[in-house]
């Protein structure tokens, strides 16, 4: 319970707890940096696998960190992520926004798929909107023989048809994001990551295009395949099917290509696609949290790389996967939460702080409550009116003014610091 919690004192070990979600490297990172898992909410540092509630971002006090921003969903849905990019595509030009294939939200636009379908020849991919580890992709040609996946919002997207290859097979990037705020916006690249293959040769020949194992690079549906080949040694990081990023660059400076270009290019992607959602996440974090500092997140950004070095945007995973598959995965992401861990500032407070930081939090939510009352109500409250004084009210009719709107006396104001402790 919470009064056991805080009656071990100060000296306890700073605590996590694991929400809906099943991450061992999280849980084993945490332990062997001498975090202390609990069951209720008196945490330091919470891992949840969906996003939170926005009832649970306001119970938060300014010394806990979760692992979610109000309003991410606006990044790692498929649509959403299209709608904002589009949109910036839109107000700042089609060239500095050029990293993303041409994308239809279905079924609300399903009139202008339709149009660029029928426009140009070429490959189609289709995929749900808020769907993960390959599932409801629908590669094709031609509609007629194509299903696509019409049950739930989904896009569709041109196919990039000439990736970069690397033994005649197919590889995405996987490398990881981590945020810490959004106003200003403030973010982080983890310098390692992974390189993803395909376990089939490439080709666009019409009857590969139903071969899952040719096409799609997720490790979820690769590994069922015959030859797939597993990582089973940390400092073999360039053997099967999954690479470490610093495995890939030795290989493409071998062969050539220019790797620092590459990169720049996929920096730039990174970071206007969080720029392209600062405002809506952020306003929607202002408009929940009391404290700033509370939120982090780490994003896992597919990146695919064409023959030309131009990287696409594939998508932006919400809660990427924290599970221990190889000694490669262990070694890349068990370092990746350390470094973020530190970044954020996991720390333990004794009773006494989070104790006058809850008294913080109450005051400062009943002040903005206060506020959005009176301007709902367009009129004074009359707190704080003299004795005898006439409580002032608008024409009939009317609304108050802005002005007298904004300065509208709020009791909380007038109350000493001991007085306020009571309160809370």
């Amino acid at each position: 319970t919470q009064s056991a919690y805080f009656a071990r004192g100060s000296a306890q070990a700073p605590t996590f707890r694991l929400e809906h979600t099943a991450a061992p490297i999280v849980r084993e990172t945490c332990l062997s940096n001498g975090l202390v898992p609990v069951p209720d909410f008196e945490f330091c540092l919470m891992w949840s696998g969906p996003g939170l509630r926005d009832g649970c971002y306001r119970d938060l006090h300014e010394f806990q960190r979760v692992n979610h921003f109000p309003g991410s969903t606006e990044l790692t849905r498929k649509d959403s992520m299209s709608e904002h990019l589009n949109d910036m595509a839109n107000t700042f030009g089609e060239d500095t926004f050029d990293f993303i294939p041409e994308t239809f939200v279905l079924p609300e636009q399903g009139s202008l798929f339709l149009s660029a379908y029928r426009r140009t020849a070429g490959l189609w991919i289709a995929k749900p909107s808020n769907a993960a580890c390959g599932r409801g992709i629908v590669i094709f040609r031609h509609l007629s023989s194509a299903v696509l996946p019409l049950t739930e919002p989904a896009v569709v997207s041109r196919y990039v048809e000439r990736p970069l290859l690397i033994q005649g097979l197919k590889f995405d990037l996987r490398f990881y994001v981590c945020v810490t705020q959004y106003e200003p916006l403030r973010a982080y690249v983890f310098r390692e990551g992974l390189a993803r293959f395909a376990s089939a040769p490439y080709s666009v020949d019409d009857d590969s295009l139903t071969d899952v194992y040719r096409h799609l690079t997720n490790y979820s549906i690769n590994k069922s395949a015959p030859n797939f080949s597993e990582n089973s040694c940390v400092e073999q990081d360039n053997y099967g099917h999954k690479w470490s990023l610093s495995a890939l660059n030795k290989h493409l400076k071998c062969v050539g290509a220019d790797v620092n270009l590459m990169w720049t290019r996929i920096m730039d992607l990174a970071v206007k696609t969080l720029l392209a959602v600062e405002p809506t996440i952020g306003q929607r974090t202002r408009k929940v949290l009391d404290h700033s500092g509370v939120c982090f997140e780490i994003y896992g950004f597919d990146v695919l790389v064409d023959d030309r070095l131009k990287p696409w945007i594939l998508e932006v995973n919400l809660s990427p996967s924290m599970q221990a598959e190889s000694p490669l995965d262990w070694q890349v992401k068990s370092s990746l939460l350390s470094d973020a861990f530190n970044l954020v500032g996991v720390c333990n407070a004794d009773y006494k702080t989070i104790r006058n930081s809850r008294a913080r939090a109450q005051i400062l939510q009943a002040r903005v409550a206060h506020r959005r009352m009176v301007q709902e109500r367009g009129s004074f409250t009359g707190l704080g009116s003299e004795p005898g004084e006439k409580r002032r009210s608008p024409k009939r009719g009317g609304k108050a003014s802005r002005s007298a709107v904004s300065n509208a006396p709020l009791v909380l104001d007038t109350l000493s610091e001991g007085q306020l402790k009571m309160l809370a």
